[in-house]
């Protein structure tokens, strides 16, 4: 008796502290995504820091798969994260002027008025064709956004008719052997660091796969903004040598490649 009370009280204190998913549709007029499921994560509590970050996945994929993928269910618990995923399939999603970016925007409004989520800037990150997602989604709505991240993405969006100041911080990784993307990721990164934003590039091994630690950068990169945590050197993308980051203004804008501690642990040890 003693030893199944014992049981029954572990078995209370996980299921008090375990997460909850759901999942809920929203209405759209796009012919693939009439009854477009989003599936949300909450954290452990919500509290007056909590906000949204919403995980684009892979070309099609289920919001589902996405959370699973992704693994930022720590980061969530830590920071008191709202995970949002979509299960966008085809209508050309990843245009959010078309009718997605509505749609996410409207399912953000229902998950923030229904668990009384703060409304505060959001969080992007997507892989493939969420990573094309993310940064689209970025440009078509900037004021909504406090930081995003991409992996392995070959389309984003033209500098010019920008509706941003001053881009968002920004974090872009992509496989060494994935070459088309890799050279578009590295344009685009100089570019938008020309233009004022501060940008993590990370060239990592490999070629298109997620692997873990594109997820272990991106969720350093995350917490790092939310703890508002500091670079302490800055590597030059032309010659790859690190400085500490008091010598940045000798780097040309569009090489600075700004890295923490722990940043520069993970990915030049």
């Amino acid at each position: 008796m003693i030893r199944l009370f014992c049981l029954l009280v572990l078995v209370a204190a996980f299921c008090a502290g375990a997460a909850k998913v759901e999942t809920f549709t929203v209405a759209t007029s796009a012919p693939n995504n009439r009854r477009l499921e989003f599936a949300v994560r909450l954290p452990e509590r919500i509290t007056p820091q909590s906000r949204i970050m919403v995980l684009f996945g892979g070309r099609n994929w289920k919001a589902a798969q996405t959370l699973k993928a992704y693994r930022f269910d720590r980061l969530a618990d830590r920071y008191g994260l709202v995970l949002l995923a979509p299960s966008f399939f085809n209508d050309d999603y990843w245009e959010p002027e078309k009718w997605s970016g509505r749609a996410l925007f409207n399912a953000v409004a229902r998950v923030e008025k229904k668990y009384g989520v703060p409304q505060k800037q959001l969080l992007y990150f997507g892989y493939s064709a969420g990573g094309q997602c993310a940064n689209l989604f970025y440009n078509y709505a900037p004021h909504r956004v406090g930081a995003w991240g991409a992996h392995g993405c070959g389309v984003y969006f033209p500098f010019r008719g920008n509706k941003f100041t001053r881009p968002a911080p920004a974090l872009l990784s992509c496989g060494l052997g994935d070459d088309v993307r890799f050279e578009i990721s590295r344009t685009f990164a100089f570019n938008y660091r020309e233009k004022g934003g501060r940008l993590l590039w990370l060239t990592l091994p490999g070629g298109h796969e997620l692997n873990p630690k594109v997820l272990e950068v991106a969720r350093t990169f995350f917490a790092e903004w939310l703890d508002r945590v500091p670079p302490r050197f800055v590597a030059d993308d032309e010659s790859g040598i690190v400085y500490p980051v008091s010598q940045a203004e000798s780097i040309d804008p569009e090489y600075r490649n700004y890295l923490s501690e722990k940043i520069k642990g993970l990915v030049r040890p």
